[in-house]
């Protein structure tokens, strides 16, 4: 065991949380990771309806009787607020262990879960944000890096730098997000102050993330600079692999294409469809650069497993570092 103020608020093992993927993160990927002691999340827009949620809940429910979350998006050109209240609102009903929000400051969107008992975790990628989301009242905060794959947001700061300044300024604990992929970076994260870690990247390469094994086995060839951001001139930047697609995409904005102009391309469920479909230069690939230091395919409780295992031979070696300090000294 972990202990942090985020394993004891969330009831788990490990300060592990596996990020929210749209479409890819299911029922069946969160309840591995919370059956290996961190803590699964699935994206409760990845669902056409209520009740397509509902059942995904129920199903999470029968693969795990340890904590699990969903993750409610926030971002207002793509969710209008009536939809969110009532997915919110199924959340609650089905006594959800846990909730993400993403995508907008939560305000008053966290007040019914604050009602409900049910611990907020608010996802940002700035300090100034994630001060105000503390100010709404959120549990806890995930800082993600620019490393981060999907939306690091446009300061373009790295990780290490927000984990390190948020730990210093927030008083609830604060997750790190953003390149990490392993014990090690997952040990260098901690060392900043932070108390807990969400990975995203690591778990795309996972027996049960909902993508062909092509997907997977091509990850593994992808390097940690064979990423690029899209979506700047919209200001809703996005780490993608780099490939033909993501040129086009970036093409456009060279050009000046509008929102509506680049919806066609940018729309999450096409590039969803392109991928399952094998066709992934003809897909926006949400990745971080930590892929380039992955090499293995694993079960997810796997990849838990090994995390931890690889933080505690981390430990030993940085111990052993200064084992002999009042001898130096």
């Amino acid at each position: 065991m972990i202990k942090t103020r985020v394993t004891e608020i969330l009831g788990i093992e490990y300060p592990i949380i596996q990020g929210s993927m749209q479409y890819m993160s299911l029922g069946e990927l969160a309840a591995e990771v919370s059956n290996a002691g961190g803590l699964g999340l699935v994206p409760s827009m990845a669902f056409p309806d209520t009740e397509s949620l509902r059942k995904e809940i129920r199903k999470v429910k029968s693969l795990t009787d340890k904590p699990f979350g969903f993750n409610i998006s926030l971002v207002p050109e793509v969710i209008v607020p009536e939809l969110i209240f009532d997915y919110i609102n199924v959340l609650i009903e089905e006594g959800v262990p846990v909730v993400e929000t993403s995508g907008q400051r939560p305000s008053h969107f966290i007040k019914p879960f604050k009602e409900a008992g049910i611990p907020v975790i608010h996802k940002v990628t700035s300090v100034r944000h994630a001060l105000s989301a503390q100010e709404d009242g959120a549990d806890m905060i995930v800082l993600v890096g620019q490393e981060g794959g999907g939306h690091p947001g446009m300061d373009e700061v790295s990780g290490h730098i927000l984990w390190a300044k948020a730990a210093e300024e927030l008083t609830v604990p604060v997750i790190a997000a953003g390149g990490i992929v392993d014990g090690k970076s997952m040990y260098s994260a901690m060392s900043l102050g932070v108390d807990g870690v969400l990975m995203g990247t690591r778990f795309l390469a996972t027996d049960e993330i909902n993508a062909p094994q092509s997907y997977k086995e091509a990850l593994m060839h992808l390097p940690e600079n064979g990423t690029v951001l899209t979506m700047r001139s919209i200001r809703n930047a996005m780490r993608v692999a780099n490939n033909p697609f993501a040129q086009k995409i970036l093409e456009k904005e060279r050009e000046g294409a509008t929102l509506e102009e680049l919806m066609p391309l940018i729309s999450g469920k096409r590039s969803y469809d392109a991928m399952q479909e094998g066709k992934f230069d003809q897909a926006q690939l949400s990745v971080g650069q930590g892929v380039g230091r992955m090499d293995k395919i694993l079960p997810a409780q796997e990849v838990v497993k090994e995390v931890v295992a690889d933080f505690y031979k981390t430990h030993e070696k940085m111990v052993g570092l200064v084992k002999n300090e009042s001898t130096v000294l």
